[in-house]
């Protein structure tokens, strides 16, 4: 309990008429009256304070998509019988961008206080969030600060809100529905099986002239005593493998959120699209060695998982091995799979180990590397310096742009799908690499 603006004022005044004392003893009674009067209402405004009861409702489990603006979930509403005026302040964890936030309003007797603002997570994990701290007065004479009592939706009492950020869910929604509006609209709910030479079988059939022999079923054949032949068609289901760099340069800030958070952000999305294709997906995470992460596979089911697995992929201060991955990736995937990474290149000394690792893969498998781009490299590389300080700086930063180009260059020509994007639209490229491998049938 403090005093309150009001009161502050009125005692102030009165100090001020206190110096009048001396010119016009009438006022030391006036004096008296007015400061017996302002403690009368402070007291009582005290005492009704201390009966004030503040309710707070919100979600007892808050789940949060990454680099999104999220309503804040507050309803407050108190025991008072007239208008209170409260000034509330919320501390947030380290998931979200603002250490706080502090908002005010008047909630009025039977009526709920709902505060407008918004909140941006910012990493990914999980927290807990106390309850928020409330200053309540009245008219202003007294402010009395205390925590509210939380309670979830249902009105049942809680001690803490449990707070997740998972990956940017909500941008996987916008992506599926934009491309089910502008590109999978001719393929129905499922995608259409296509006839010809792949490794699916379809079905048997009567053998016509013109088939190929090594297709010729030579036991159904005798069974029905004339040729019958395979027919097969193109895989509906081809295999997908997301590989994630949780290195050290992949803990580095963009905007809000590292460039991890956006190739899982990616991943996320891209395993999506590929459950909408039909397509096999599995995911894994690497470093100075490979994670396990989750094999190939399908369905809803599945996607959660993945989108589970995604969540708790951290960066670490490790180097990055790309040879380990190709060697894992080689070992795991029997039959031919799109594998497609998400990395920042590596320094010059080791740059020759994700091309290394990419003639390990192919031509078994097809590589697909989407490289997050370094604009402030690319402009320090342009930069026109005015002394010699500057001139070192450019002319390192041409080394390293320029090499940079040769490595992609050597990617590229080692068969390797190569993009460079920045990371924030890294699932928009890798997206758009599947969907280009997908038209051309590179599978």
């Amino acid at each position: 309990m403090r005093p309150g603006r009001l009161l502050i004022r009125a005692l102030l005044g009165l100090c001020l008429a206190a110096l009048l004392v001396p010119f016009a003893p009438v006022v030391t009674w006036a004096l008296a009256l007015g400061l017996g009067v302002i403690l009368a209402i402070a007291a009582w405004e005290a005492l009704a304070l201390r009966r004030l009861t503040i309710t707070v409702e919100r979600p007892a489990l808050w789940v949060l998509p990454l680099d999104e603006e999220e309503d804040l979930p507050l309803r407050l509403t108190t025991t008072a019988r007239r208008p209170v005026r409260l000034t509330v302040r919320q501390t947030w964890p380290r998931l979200l961008e603002q250490p706080s936030s502090v908002f005010a309003g008047t909630c009025r007797p039977g009526e709920m206080l709902t505060p407008e603002a918004k909140v941006r997570a910012v990493a990914r994990g999980a927290a807990t969030i106390g309850p928020p701290w409330v200053a309540a007065t009245f008219d202003g004479w007294m402010e009395r600060f205390l925590p509210a009592e939380l309670r979830d939706e249902e009105g049942h009492p809680i001690t803490t809100t449990e707070v997740t950020v998972l990956p940017n869910l909500r941008a996987v929604k916008r992506m599926r529905a934009q491309l089910d509006r502008l590109f999978l609209q001719g393929f129905g709910s499922r995608a259409a099986p296509r006839l010809g030479k792949g490794r699916d079988f379809d079905r048997l059939r009567e053998y016509v002239i013109g088939d190929d022999l090594r297709d010729v079923a030579w036991k159904a054949s005798a069974r029905h005593r004339k040729l019958i032949t395979r027919e097969y068609r193109l895989d509906r289901s081809q295999d997908i493998v997301i590989c994630l760099d949780r290195g050290h340069r992949m803990a580095a800030r963009v905007a809000h959120v590292t460039r991890l958070d956006h190739a899982v952000n990616a991943a996320v999305l891209l395993a999506s699209i590929c459950n909408r294709m039909e397509d096999r997906v599995g995911l894994l995470s690497f470093a100075d060695g490979v994670e396990q992460g989750l094999g190939q596979g399908r369905g809803n089911g599945h996607l959660r998982k993945i989108t589970a697995f995604a969540a708790g992929v951290m960066p670490e201060y490790l180097h990055t091995d790309y040879l380990a991955l190709g060697a894992h990736l080689r070992r795991r995937l029997r039959s031919r799979a799109l594998v497609l990474i998400l990395t920042s290149l590596p320094e010059l000394e080791s740059e020759g180990e994700i091309v290394r690792a990419v003639e390990m893969l192919v031509p078994q498998h097809l590589p697909v590397v989407i490289v997050f781009s370094d604009p402030a490299m690319a402009a320090a590389a342009a930069f026109l310096p005015e002394d010699k300080p500057e001139l070192c700086r450019t002319l390192v930063a041409r080394d390293l742009w320029l090499e940079r180009r040769k490595v992609l260059a050597e990617l590229r020509r080692r068969g390797a799908l190569v993009a460079e994007t920045a990371p924030g639209d890294a699932g928009v490229q890798a997206v758009n690499s599947y969907l280009e491998v997908k038209r051309r049938q590179l599978l």
